[in-house]
């Protein structure tokens, strides 16, 4: 099992097949689709526009395009890193597939 290399908070990047900007506000989230869990290493909001609602979007680190600016890193997030990547390891929850999903949408 890789193990992804997490993105600081704060981070603003495009995924693929996109032009909208996106800001990491959540990392290692677990939610529920199509009733399974699944988890996805990123939750994010638009960027400028912020959190409209209580929807976030989730994309896994293998869907970034491009990293437009990197957040805040210091001791206090490295060891929020070891803690999620020891968490990801334990949990039996699989990880989800953002291009899969969009293809059962279609």
């Amino acid at each position: 099992m890789e193990t992804t290399e997490f993105l600081p908070l704060g981070t603003i990047c495009i995924v693929k097949g996109n032009t909208k900007k996106l800001m990491v506000i959540a990392r290692g989230v677990a939610t529920v689709m199509e009733r399974h869990p699944l988890y996805f290493d990123y939750g994010a909001c638009l960027y400028p526009e912020g959190l409209l609602g209580d929807s976030l979007i989730y994309f896994n680190h293998e869907d970034i395009q491009k990293t437009v600016h990197e957040g805040y890193v210091n001791d206090e997030n490295e060891l929020m890193l070891e803690n999620l990547a020891a968490a990801i390891k334990e949990s039996d929850i699989p990880k989800g597939n953002v291009y899969q999903l969009q293809q059962k949408e279609v």
